[in-house]
C-alpha cells in the first residue's frame, strides 16, 4: 500500500538522493543527482507555487519515500507542464509504484489547469525501459534531440495531452 502527498518535508531532499542514486542511471553525471535534491531543497526554501517545482512522494506502509515526480509549469506557456523528475527506488522496481505516482502527477497537473505534461529523457539503451513506460503511461515521442546531452546520447522529448 502507497500513500501520497504533495507537501514537501525537511526529510524529501535526502530521501530524493537515495531514491535517484539507487536508480544506477547518473553514476557517470552524479551532478545530475545534485539538481533533483536542489529542486527539493528549492521547494522547502521558497514554497512550490514561488519556486515552481511541485512534487508528488509515495510513501510505503513504513513511511519511506519510495517513489516521486518533480513537474512544474513551463514559462511562458499557457497550461503546459513540465516532468522534471520521475523516479523510484531500485529496490522497489516493478511493483507499479512508478505507474501510480505518475497517475497521481497527471491528476495534479490536470488539477492545476495543465492541459499538455513534457518530458525529456535519454536515448541510451539503457533507457529502453524508461521509454517504453512512458509509451504505457500514454506519453507520445515528439521530437528526438540528436547529441543532446552527449555526442551520441539524443534527447527524446515525449508529452501527452490531458
Amino acid at each position: 500500500m502507497l500513500l501520497f502527498r504533495n507537501k514537501v518535508k525537511d526529510t524529501d531532499a535526502e530521501a530524493v538522493r537515495n531514491i535517484v542514486a539507487s536508480t544506477g542511471f547518473f553514476e557517470t553525471a552524479p551532478d545530475e543527482i545534485d539538481v533533483a535534491v536542489e529542486l527539493v531543497e528549492e521547494a522547502l526554501v521558497k514554497g512550490c507555487d514561488e519556486s515552481g517545482y511541485h512534487f508528488i512522494f509515495a510513501e510505503d506502509a513504513a513511511g519511506r519515500v519510495v517513489s516521486y515526480t518533480c513537474f512544474g509549469p513551463i514559462p511562458c506557456t499557457v497550461s503546459s507542464y513540465d516532468l522534471y523528475w520521475i523516479a523510484t527506488h531500485n529496490d522497489c522496481r516493478g511493483k507499479g509504484f512508478g505507474a501510480h505516482v505518475m497517475a497521481k502527477t497527471i491528476e495534479a497537473v490536470k488539477n492545476m489547469g495543465g492541459s499538455k505534461l513534457v518530458l525529456n529523457t535519454s536515448g541510451q539503451d539503457m533507457y529502453k525501459p524508461t521509454q517504453g513506460f512512458y509509451h504505457k503511461c500514454g506519453f507520445e515521442l515528439e521530437a528526438i534531440l540528436k547529441n543532446y546531452y552527449a555526442k551520441g546520447d539524443d534527447c527524446l522529448i515525449f508529452s501527452m495531452d490531458i
